[in-house]
């Protein structure tokens, strides 16, 4: 893959000099394909090209490590070796690994879709970036996800939260959760994860105890959605989710959420700012207030839970089939 991206740098070099003299060099150190990871890249790249950064104005260099956290320190050395004039950093692995091997670049690093880069320490508050790196998240507005859930599931007194328990991130979601369960009336029970082949088990102890299961934006639980919706779904036991994905697949009920595409999108508006010439420390990392979260839900779920659509969501136009 490497190779390939390498001869195709030097095929484009060789037709347009001039044009790739004036290219700014954008890397892109990927964790692994997947849709809601390539969705967010695919974003960055709008995001770019609406800061006026597309066609002969930029150059990628992207790569990724496929998801095993051994390669990322190559990875980084490889890329941060072209002297890019911006590098991207996809998830928080390789946007965690670059803050420290990185520490003495001169280049400056957005990285995206980020459950929470505060908390994650890569910028120091939500209000500034850091030394040459600031970040796009996917962070949720939780009073706001709370109230959607209670609205379409009226019943919901108790909450399942389904968290990777070696992931900072998942961490931080299922605190943010907890803090604003009181105030909109809901239990929280926290359900620890290990390892995805555990899910099964983890769901079925939750039957019983919550009316309904919430499963956060960790690649771990992400994996394992299929298993999930299979344990829960023998359960009638309702899945909600930060995933839109997950919705559209129709593993989960519903999900009131940020895109991993809208995050990528911010991502890259930044990075066209900071090509431009600001600095990277004054960019506050991007959140969306929680008018630019967007409901999803799967009729097939609905169906099969015996539910109906609650009359204030009858005009959400955000039922799919």
């Amino acid at each position: 893959m490497i190779r390939a991206m390498a001869a195709v740098l030097v095929v484009s070099l060789a037709l347009a000099p001039a044009a790739l003299a004036q290219a700014k060099r954008v890397a892109i150190a990927g964790w692994g394909p997947h849709p809601t990871l390539n969705e967010s890249i695919e974003g960055f790249k709008k995001g770019l090209s609406e800061e006026g950064f597309s066609g002969a104005a930029v150059v990628f260099d992207e790569t990724n490590v496929n998801f095993d956290a051994a390669l990322i320190p190559q990875m980084l050395t490889r890329l941060s070796g072209a002297q890019p004039d911006l590098m991207a950093t996809v998830a928080t692995p390789v946007s965690a690994a670059a803050r420290q091997q990185l520490r003495a670049r001169t280049f400056p690093v957005v990285a995206f879709p980020i459950a929470d880069p505060v908390h994650a320490k890569l910028v120091p508050s939500w209000s500034a970036g850091d030394k040459l790196m600031t970040a796009s998240s996917v962070a949720l507005d939780y009073p706001a996800v709370l109230d959607f859930f209670k609205t379409l599931l009226p019943g919901v007194r108790r909450l399942g939260v389904l968290f990777d328990t070696g992931d900072d991130s998942s961490k931080a979601a299922l605190d943010g959760l907890q803090a604003a369960a009181a105030k909109a009336g809901i239990t929280i029970t926290a359900i620890g994860v290990d390892n995805p082949n555990e899910l099964p088990q983890r769901v079925q102890s939750a039957v019983g105890r919550v009316d309904a299961l919430f499963t956060v934006a960790s690649g771990r639980i992400q994996q394992g959605m299929a298993a999930i919706a299979a344990t829960a779904d023998r359960a009638r036991l309702p899945v909600i989710t930060s995933i839109p994905q997950a919705v559209q697949q129709h593993y989960a009920l519903a999900a009131f959420a940020v895109s991993f595409g809208q995050s990528g999108l911010a991502a890259g508006r930044i990075a066209g700012r900071i090509l431009r010439g600001a600095d990277a420390a004054s960019i506050a990392p991007y959140r969306a207030n929680a008018a630019e979260h967007k409901p999803i839900i799967s009729s097939r779920k609905l169906d099969a839970l015996g539910l109906t659509l609650p009359p204030a969501l009858a005009a959400c136009n955000c039922v799919v089939n």
